[in-house]
């Protein structure tokens, strides 16, 4: 196994129904190659000390306020200790300092009956202690994880059962550990409570299958996969640290027994009176708020966190809506903000006291009404998404605020993401409406600009003149053009370092020095094939959410006119459907058996699923059929597995 899959690997890869995949980007396996800050990026970073609070320490306060205990660092060391004192001049002192928080790790107590263990996981788990148990909000992204979580919690904290779970939204790094918290056996019958917002386990299933391998490649660049943890490599991702205590490993998901579907609904849960928010088609499709009205404590999950969030992430998801993100910011404010006393979210540190809290909520929703109206302001005056991004700046009174500050997202990256989300990806001008394919450009553009020994030599000026962005648009080119120019690979990397070293967001940095190792050095990443998808989301999908799964598999050109029409029947689950492969799409229909069937299958879903993840062969999953056997194989030889590991920084 490489480096870059022991930190990165393919089962996180694949449940990317997560926000912040946990990477555990430290280690030295490979030998990493770095220079030091230029001149004018050590100046710039230096600079930025005077540009913003520095000496306001409420978050550290606030941030070690209630700490019990935290258990050790598995690598026998503090992988963190690098953070002591200024930041060097190679990193950003506002991430320098956000990961100096994040790093803040262990047991808090948050409120009388309320805790949270912060820093073991990419996320956090929140503890709410009832009358004869605890009810868990989130669960990490692993049972490992989520092991080492409890085992902290109850060996300070009386060791009762957990009588409910609950899922604030749909990412992996919040549902991943729940079968450390609740057997899936209590979960189904109803014995512990398991409570989500509604539309949960469809969201889930969209973001942990579709385009699941190419955001994990992606991923890698957003949360710096590879990367030694340090002063030259990553830091953090933006939202928390990369580091795990506990055991990374797949666990099976547990569905939710119990669902929120209005705008507010209560729940007593062990004599603890909650109050859920829904909010829906915000940072995740299926998302919620929780409050807890006796403690005066409000749970904003994922939706105020102490950075700018992004609305695209580098990895890739459906865009994110910034207009209902920022509605139900409105209506969380309207319905708690009178009574609410303790902010806390599942990543960070918690906000304390009435005023601040209240001011926390308005601050992240003006900022996303602002990125959302501002844009779409500019693009009806005729801007394109690169110029709205160039020009975009924070809205006055904000620009020193610590909790918006773009560790996450970016007002950059932010905006072209409104201007997805409504008009596309096409900017108006027809020169980009159908251009030539990205190595073919390249050699044009080179060959226009003088050849790449021209190209390199005006693009060493450049460098020298500190206009990075340029080096590195204009040395992809040359990239592109001949993969193997290795002045220009180098070039490249130089440019992207500086840049990683400039950035004061997170998946930014991580994507910039990525790029700057692979250009130097190659991908470390494993080259296999996978079907793109987990043992785990496989098993939680229904009949119909696998067949559409399958469709994205087949081989379209090859299917060509073939037409296969399978009747199908789960014995296990109960399920039945008729899949049809017609124009080289495969669609299907429940609950019926088509009179023209090529074959009827019977079968268990626990057969058939090893089968569809490569684990077992057609001919040997005990499925039964009657009719012709050939369209079954037929239909087998369609699909195709895809390759990780592919290039990002050349082409394909």
């Amino acid at each position: 196994m490489s480096k870059q899959d022991a930190i990165f690997p393919p089962w996180r890869r694949a449940a990317f129904g997560i926000c912040a995949v946990a990477v555990l980007a430290m280690g030295d396996a490979q030998a990493q190659v770095t220079k030091d800050a230029q001149p004018d990026v050590a100046r710039a970073n230096q600079a930025v000390e005077t540009q913003l609070p520095f000496a306001d320490r409420q978050d550290f306060e606030d941030a070690t306020k209630g700490f019990i205990a935290t258990v050790p660092d598995p690598s026998g060391q503090d992988r963190y200790a690098f953070l002591k004192g200024d930041a060097p001049p190679t990193v950003n002192p506002s991430l320098w300092r956000e990961t100096q928080l994040d790093a803040i790790n262990g047991l808090f107590k948050v409120a009388d009956g309320v805790y949270q263990i912060r820093g073991l996981s990419v996320a956090a788990m929140t503890v709410v202690e009832g009358k004869t148990g605890v009810i868990v909000i989130d669960t990490l992204a692993s049972p490992g994880e989520a092991k080492t979580a409890l085992a902290l919690y109850f060996a300070h904290r009386p060791r009762r059962a957990v009588k409910a779970v609950i899922y604030t939204h749909n990412h992996g790094d919040h549902y991943g550990g729940a079968s450390a918290v609740v057997s899936p056996q209590d979960a189904a019958s109803g014995k512990v409570r398991v409570i989500a917002p509604a539309g949960f386990m469809p969201a889930l299933i969209q973001e942990a299958s579709t385009a699941a391998n190419l955001a994990g490649r992606r991923g890698q660049f957003q949360f710096g996969g590879g990367l030694p943890l340090g002063a030259t490599g990553s830091l953090e991702y933006g939202e928390g640290v990369v580091t795990s205590r506990g055991a990374p490993g797949p666990g099976p998901i547990i569905p939710p027994n119990d669902t929120i579907r209005k705008a507010f609904e209560s729940r007593t849960i062990d004599g603890v009176n909650f109050v859920f928010q829904l909010a829906l088609d915000t940072e995740a499709p299926s998302e919620m708020f929780v409050y807890l009205p006796n403690q005066h404590v409000l749970d904003m999950a994922e939706d105020d966190t102490h950075t700018l969030h992004n609305l695209l992430p580098l990895r890739g998801t459906l865009v994110r809506n910034a207009l209902s993100w920022s509605a139900a910011l409105n209506q969380a404010l309207d319905h708690f903000g009178g009574d609410v006393e303790i902010l806390i979210n599942q990543h960070q540190w918690p906000v304390f006291g009435n005023a601040r809290v209240r001011a926390s909520l308005e601050d992240h929703r003006d900022l996303y009404k602002y990125i959302h109206d501002q844009t779409l302001r500019l693009m009806n005056d005729g801007m394109g998404p690169a110029d709205i991004a160039e020009k975009l700046t924070m809205p006055p009174g904000l620009e020193r605020e610590w909790a918006l500050r773009g560790y996450y997202g970016t007002l950059p990256q932010d905006a072209r993401a409104v201007y997805q989300r409504y008009v596309g990806w096409y900017d108006g001008n027809p020169a980009n409406l159908h251009p030539l394919p990205p190595a073919e450009e390249a050699r044009k553009s080179v060959e226009y600009m003088g050849g790449a020994d021209a190209v390199i030599a005006r693009a060493r000026e450049d460098f020298k003149a500190g206009n990075y962005r340029w080096v590195a648009k204009v040395m992809d080119q040359v990239v592109f053009a001949d993969p193997g120019n290795k002045p220009a690979r180098e070039l490249a990397a130089d440019a992207f370092e500086q840049m990683g070293y400039l950035a004061e967001a997170a998946p930014w940095r991580n994507a910039y020095l990525l790029a700057a190792h692979e250009l130097r050095q190659g991908s470390s990443a494993t080259r296999t094939m996978t079907p793109g998808i987990t043992a785990e989301v496989l098993h939680a999908m229904t009949a119909g959410e696998m067949f559409d799964y399958l469709g994205t598999r087949i081989d379209g050109p090859k299917a060509g006119a073939t037409k296969i029409v399978i009747a199908w029947r789960f014995t296990d689950t109960k399920e039945a459907l008729t899949s049809t492969l017609q124009h080289g799409a495969l669609i299907w229909i429940a609950g019926k058996t088509a009179a023209n069937a090529d074959a009827n299958v019977t079968t268990t879903r626990a057969a058939l699923e090893p089968v569809i993840l490569g684990k077992a062969p057609l001919d040997q999953a005990g499925l039964k059929t009657v009719g012709n056997a050939k369209a079954l194989s037929d239909l087998w030889a369609l699909l195709v597995n895809f390759q990780t590991g592919f290039p990002m920084l050349a082409p394909t």
